[in-house]
């Protein structure tokens, strides 16, 4: 909407008189909206498509949707629309390291689609989306990403699926699939071409987003027994779902868990672990993580809930890589150095520089085996120690690093114990996505969060979901066969395992 459309909502929330709507003004977007008494502000904000990123999903906690209203610094989940106001936004940064190169194998199916065109491809990650168009013979002729618009609605799936349950889902369908809209548009334009040549679309991502994108309830993802609701491959009109794809057919790749998806199922697809002799872990974290080990013989796969804090969400300074995100921290004359995205003064620091930052202050003896700091410093009431200008690393920081490292660990030992192996007899470990493309394996093995055996055979494979999702957009082979992988694949799940919190109290160790 341009500057000269006025939003008004329904008011069905207590606070403020029925029908009464005050207008909020966006001087940076130039834009005046009428929003209803009682609403929050940050609910406001998300109807109008403009909302700061609230990781906690609108709880309070996370401090993250801060707002100037009416000169006056305020959270906008707290902030309750009681009249006029003026409200500036946080400065968007430029988001430049979301991945789209991934790995593409030599060996790959001629292409044969489904349908015949243009071929198109999406990764709907958590955090963000990556899109492909290809021509008739399966050559990439554009590329492009964003952030998921859901981005405002939580940083993780579980807050997403609650909001949803609660009322938000068709919101959250609705930002999903015009973000796949525009990014359409964007690689058309880009190729010079027109929607009505698309012929095959193929749309791949954790149960969570898949769902949500097809406007389907993620009811079956809130409670036991987490049941995918995607188990078979489907092809639809693509035009039902958005109506610039038109005829084109919409390929549906299955999930192998409730926490799985067709995400690890293009992973799988374009690693073609399935078919090697060799002993493969590959592991794709993000804001959720997922991890594939075995070979043609055998594979397993599971679920950690490692995310959030390794994409920058729950820690006090985090944010994603983008310019001001201190990206990596090294030791030097026995003083921390920070390298900040962008160059200039840092204003956050990012998963990678936050698994360096770890092991700085393990090697500057500032952190024990345990985790705690050995710091008198402290910033607002928690032990810190200051990184770089004013971005400091928190107690609290350190434990939710622990968190996410202790659920990989676990991970990956108790899958290695269910196939009958020690870890050291892995083979290749496949990093996916951003998480294995930015991060400095070595401190990842340092501080245990990967094994230092496997250091070694590590190589980074960058958005395999992305070149899975092309992968079967090109192929009807391709496509069918992940049919057989999500049926193939066993999932564990590792919180029902006897051995799971000893591994996961163990796993926290650094």
């Amino acid at each position: 909407l341009d500057s000269k459309h006025v939003i008004r909502y329904d008011n069905k929330r207590k606070g403020g008189a029925f029908g009464m709507n005050y207008k909020v003004t966006l001087p940076e977007l130039g834009r005046t909206i009428e929003a209803p008494a009682g609403r929050t502000l940050l609910e406001v904000l998300r109807a109008a498509g403009c909302a700061p990123e609230a990781p906690c999903g609108g709880k309070g906690v996370c401090g993250k949707c801060r707002v100037r209203v009416n000169g006056a610094e305020r959270l906008a989940c707290q902030t309750v629309v009681d009249g006029p106001a003026t409200v500036s936004l946080p400065e968007l940064a430029k988001w430049e390291r979301i991945l789209t190169g991934g790995c593409e194998q030599a060996d790959a199916e001629p292409a044969e689609p489904v349908g015949a065109g243009l071929l198109l491809a999406f990764d709907i990650g958590t955090t963000t989306i990556a899109g492909y168009l290809m021509d008739e013979m399966g050559a990439q002729i554009a590329t492009g990403s964003r952030l998921n618009p859901q981005a405002p609605f939580g940083s993780d799936v579980i807050t997403r699926i609650q909001l949803a349950l609660k009322g938000e889902q068709e919101a959250l369908t609705r930002c999903v699939r015009e973000a796949l809209a525009d990014l359409t548009c964007e690689l058309l334009n880009a190729a010079k071409r027109e929607a009505d040549a698309l012929g095959t679309i193929c749309v791949v991502g954790n149960p969570c987003m898949q769902q949500l994108f097809l406007g389907i309830s993620p009811k079956n993802l809130a409670g036991v027994p987490f049941a995918p609701v995607l188990t078979q491959t489907e092809i639809s009109r693509a035009g039902d779902v958005i109506a610039l794809w038109g005829d084109a057919a919409l390929l549906t790749v299955p999930d192998i868990s409730g926490y799985v998806g067709a995400d690890t199922v293009g992973c799988v697809l374009t690693t073609q672990m399935d078919r090697s002799d060799e002993i493969t872990l590959m592991v794709d974290i993000g804001t959720n993580g997922e991890m594939v080990m075995g070979s043609r013989a055998r594979m397993v796969a599971c679920s950690t809930a490692a995310g959030p804090a390794l994409e920058g969400a729950n820690i006090r300074f985090g944010m994603r890589a983008a310019d001001g995100a201190i990206d990596h921290v090294t030791v030097e004359n026995g003083e921390i150095c920070c390298h900040v995205l962008g160059g200039g003064e840092a204003r956050g620091i990012c998963g990678s520089g936050l698994i360096d930052a770890v092991v700085a202050l393990k090697e500057l003896g500032l952190v024990n085996r345990r985790g705690r700091l050995q710091t008198q410093e402290q910033f607002e009431g928690d032990l810190a120690v200051r990184l770089s200008g004013e971005v400091w690393l928190t107690q609290n920081d350190v434990r939710q690093m622990q968190l996410a490292k202790g659920a990989i660990s676990a991970g990956i030992g108790l899958m290695a114990r269910h196939l009958g192996i020690e870890v050291g007899q892995i083979d290749r470990l496949l990093l996916a996505g951003a998480f294995g493309s930015f991060i400095r394996v070595e401190s990842a093995c340092r501080i245990g969060l990967l094994p230092q055996e496997l250091l070694e055979k590590a190589q980074a494979i960058g958005n395999a979901a992305g070149s899975g999702a092309k992968r079967a957009a090109r192929s009807r082979k391709a496509f069918e066969h992940t049919q057989e992988l999500a049926r193939e694949i066993e999932f564990l799940e590792l919180a029902s395992l006897p051995d799971f919190q000893h591994e996961f109290a163990r796993g926290m160790w650094i």
